[in-house]
This record gives C-alpha cells, structure tokens and sequence, in this order.
C-alpha cells in the first residue's frame, strides 16, 4: 500500500500547475491522477469522460483509480499547495500517519468555512483541529471512509458531498480534521452553477435539492443544515484535541444515521444513468412543488 494519491479533475490541458502538481505527488509513496471531463486530448489525464457533473468526476475517479492507497485526496484542478514546508508530499504523509483523520482538508484560509469565524493565527498555532464541515474544494478521504461514501447518491455540485462530512460530524467528530501544517488556495474564481440546461436537469441536481433528497432519509432529519449551522459547528468543536487513533467506518455506521437500503443510495452509480434518472424522478415526485419550481426554473434559464 502507498500512503496516499492526488485525483484531480478539470477541463484544460497543459495547465502548469497541473504539471507542478504531478511531478510534486509522484513518489515512491504517493500518485497523482486526473480526470478530464472536457478533452480527450490531455496527456495529463489518467481518464477523460466528457459532460459529466463535478460529483460524477469524483465518483468517477475514484471508481477508476487503483485500491492501494490508504488515502485518496480530491481536488479542483485550481488548487495550489502554498505551504512552507520544504517537502510538501513528506508532510502529508506525516500528518496522515500522526492523525489518521477518517476525512477531513488542509487549511485554506479564504474558505467559507474558517475565514471571518476562526482566528486565523490561533488555527495555525495547531497542527490540526476537528471540523464539521468545510468547502468541497479539497477532500481527504481514508480508504474505508471512500469505500463508503463513493459513488454519491446525488449527482451534482454545490453541497454534493457534504453528506460524507455530517455523517463523519456526527459518527467520529473528532477525526474529521483540518490539517494545518500543509496550505492550499484556489487560483480561479469560478461560480458553480445552480441549474444545467432543461436537457440535463435528470442528471444535475442543484445545491438545495441535494440536501433535501438525502435528508428524506435521514432517520432525525438533521442533515439539512445551512452554512452558518455548519460554522457554528466547526466554532463548537475547534478546541478539542484531534482523535489520533486508528479508526475504519463502514456501511453498518452510517445505517445508524441514515436509511442505507432506500433505492437511491442501494443502486448508486458513479455516472449518472437512466435508472439512477428513473429513481431521481420517483424521489422528485415526493417534493412536487420544489420540483415543479426548479423545473420551471431551469426552462426560464434555458430559454
């Protein structure tokens, strides 16, 4: 087993951080894989797979990637390691061999979750603090958390993905971290969309209808939280000590919180097919009006 890999995902080619980023992880004990969803033309890309959402990306690749990893980390392909470590691929491991987070990022100060709420000086003073939930942007996920939480259950972008942080939160909250000794920044400013095309609404499903589709199956219907919940959260928990113990979670943990046997969750696909389609329709119809005015929406946008 290696330590950990990289998977990125993007749509240029021949972007220099990219190459930056592969020849920083490419180590006798880490990899770097990409994912291009726009071209088959990247000589960078370990797999190409036009048109799909962000959380297809992810899912996508990690479905693809090799299983000998004992950590798989997700990232935007605007993602830059700014840290001052000498040797950033050395520094992970180490802090993935001290903490053993189950899931967690590294710290990025102009992410909604930390900046304006947490002080910034006191936070690096810590190698690592416990968090609720954090910007998608980069995403630590041990082997047993991903075998888990991959492929998601609702395809889409914004919030796609915070289910794996509130079922971390509230199973082992002390072992989602922020990794502090490594920095990271995105270097482009870009706006996910909330609605895709009429033609690809039974695919994409924007941020609000994400967490309302899973909370329906949540047993205390506590997933569907906003940002400032989720700050609140992260201020609650910040001074307690990381759980530096060796832990795995799997599918029966999260059935303590979650309905694991409904149809969406069971038959999860990493691509988006027309049963996953199917069932995302049959789910809709058990929120008409939310769904009547998002369809609404979409065909205004479209027009």
């Amino acid at each position: 087993m290696k330590n950990f890999c990289i998977l990125e995902q993007g749509g240029l080619c021949n972007e220099q951080i990219t190459i930056e980023k592969k020849n920083l992880f490419t180590t006798e004990f880490s990899d770097f894989y990409r994912l291009n969803w726009r071209t088959e033309n990247d000589p960078y890309a370990f797999i190409t797979r036009k048109n799909i959402t962000w959380s297809e990306g992810r899912s996508f690749l990690y479905e693809c990637v090799p299983k000998n990893y004992d950590y798989y980390i997700f990232i935007d392909d605007d993602i830059v390691f700014n840290s001052d470590v000498e040797d950033i691929a050395s520094t992970i491991k180490e802090l993935l061999i001290e903490y053993k987070p189950l899931t967690g990022t590294f710290f990025n100060w102009e992410s909604w979750g930390f900046k304006g709420h947490l002080n910034r000086e006191v936070a690096l003073a810590k190698k690592a603090f416990p968090i609720s939930g954090y910007d998608q942007q980069v995403q630590i996920f041990s082997k047993s958390f991903a075998d888990v939480m991959f492929p998601v259950p609702y395809h889409g972008a914004r919030r796609s993905m915070w289910y794996s942080q509130w079922a971390c939160y509230k199973l082992f909250p002390f072992k989602q971290l922020c990794l502090t000794k490594i920095q990271v920044k995105g270097v482009r400013s870009s706006k996910q969309a909330s609605t895709q095309k009429i033609l690809n609404y039974m695919t994409f499903s924007p941020y609000d209808e994400i967490t309302l589709l899973f909370n329906q199956d949540v047993f205390d219907k506590s997933f569907n939280s906003p940002k400032s919940q989720v700050v609140a959260n992260n201020l609650a928990i910040f001074d307690n000590q990381p759980d530096k113990t060796e832990v795995n979670i799997y599918l029966s943990d999260l059935a303590k919180l979650y309905d694991i046997n409904n149809l969406n969750f069971k038959y999860r696909t990493s691509l988006a097919n027309n049963s996953y389609k199917l069932r995302l329709l049959v789910k809709r119809l058990r929120q008409p009006r939310y769904f009547i005015r998002k369809l609404y929406s979409s065909v205004r946008k479209t027009l």
